[in-house]
């Protein structure tokens, strides 16, 4: 069906907050592991080398005024040869993702923990998020980023008062 058969449309029921990427405020949210998708590096930025790979996790927020709104996180498993303590940074958030999903911090540390992504998708964890202002100079609007993740039954940020 192309455009010039659609006619008049009644939109009068849109839900115009569908598609809505603005970010959603700073705080904590229950939420859970959506889709997860393999990535690699594709560009030079000088952090990670081009071909390091990963994952790009989706999740959405369960519940409250923001229920089913999406927050994204990458996580990569920098080369063996790439700067030890640089990698042992990103080793340890991604295994701290991990532990926070439910699997235990000694299987994770292990040195042969199988990762199944496709298990991930339904983990429900809390999330700290923040906004990040906007950067014109790199052509990127105001987003979420998601600062930590723990485990449902730990308080994010106790004494914060946010959740």
């Amino acid at each position: 069906m192309g455009m010039e058969e659609l006619g008049t449309l009644d939109l009068s029921g849109a839900d115009l907050s569908a598609g809505d990427f603005t970010p959603i405020p700073a705080g904590a949210y229950e939420v859970h592991v959506h889709e997860v998708t393999a990535v690699e590096v594709e560009n030079d930025t000088g952090k990670l080398p081009i071909g390091t790979p990963g994952w790009n996790i989706q999740f959405r927020v369960d519940g409250g005024k923001f229920d089913n709104r999406v927050l994204f996180k990458r996580y990569y498993i920098p080369p063996a040869n790439y700067a030890p303590e640089k990698r042992k940074i990103s080793l340890g958030i991604f295994a701290n993702f991990l532990i926070a999903m439910g699997y235990p911090q000694e299987e994770v540390t292990s040195g042969s923990f199988s990762a199944e992504p496709a298990d991930w998708v339904g983990k429900r964890l809390k999330a700290n998020v923040k906004v990040r202002p906007a950067d014109e100079e790199r052509g990127y609007d105001a987003q979420n980023e998601i600062t930590t993740l723990k485990p449902l039954n730990v308080a994010v940020n106790e004494g914060s008062g946010v959740l």
